[in-house]
């Protein structure tokens, strides 16, 4: 049997989304937080994510907000909350049964320095801003697609619910991760279910934690699929 293809999306997944940042930067800046998420929304995100301005758009455009953010002084708050999640740790033993490819709205400045130390286990990495699409937007699910090394058991994990209805046109499975991070007890238990999952220990050396000083710069059809009805997987 292929082996599964798992594919994470990596806010509210393996690292955190950015909900303390803004809070922060609103703080700073003493505009209202949602008055602050709504503008980026509306004038700056599918165009950031998706890469056709560059990661300097970002600051510029919160310096409108914020005059007295420094882009330094940003950059070093988006490494404070930019931080992994208990799933972040499980990769390098999910790697031994399933193939780990991970699809993320992100900017690949930001993302690639905090996934560095689980790249030796990671099949593919899709992030918008170098892909040129983001998420709904079915272009780069079938990017993902094409780095799959089967197409007969998919299984997509993704924090959004909209993000998810894309992966099942192309015969995805899907699973919600919830905030309380039990879809990566769901994932485990399934895998030992099947036998294909059985945990071993990572060495130390192997898991090294990028330095939070580093900042770099980086220029099946429905029912086929064999976890179907259990741990919410649809």
């Amino acid at each position: 049997m292929s082996r599964l293809q798992l594919v994470l999306d990596a806010g509210g997944v393996i690292v955190t989304n950015l909900p303390e940042l803004w809070r922060e930067i609103a703080d700073i800046a003493a505009v209202p937080y949602k008055e602050l998420k709504g503008g980026f929304k509306q004038e700056l995100r599918d165009t950031l994510w998706s890469g056709q301005v560059g990661e300097d758009a970002f600051w510029r455009w919160m310096n409108r907000y914020c005059p007295q953010l420094a882009i330094e002084d940003g950059r070093a708050l988006m490494v404070k909350h930019l931080r992994v999640l208990p799933a972040f740790d499980r990769i390098p033993v999910w790697s031994e049964a399933a193939d780990i490819h991970l699809l993320s709205n992100h900017r690949h400045e930001w993302l690639l320095p905090v996934l560095e130390p689980i790249k030796p286990f990671v099949a593919s990495i899709t992030i918008s801003s170098q892909s040129g699409f983001c998420k709904p937007v079915a272009q780069i699910y079938e990017i993902v697609q094409t780095n799959l090394k089967s197409h007969e058991r998919i299984l997509f994990v993704d924090d959004s619910e909209g993000n998810l209805a894309p992966a099942r046109e192309l015969g995805w499975q899907t699973l919600l991760a919830d905030e309380d991070g039990l879809w990566v007890r769901k994932i485990e238990e399934s895998l030992t279910d099947r036998n294909d999952f059985i945990p071993s220990k990572i060495a130390p050396e192997k898991m090294q934690r990028t330095p939070e000083s580093i900042f770099a710069t980086f220029t099946a059809p429905e029912g086929s699929f064999p976890w179907n009805n259990v741990c919410g997987v649809r």
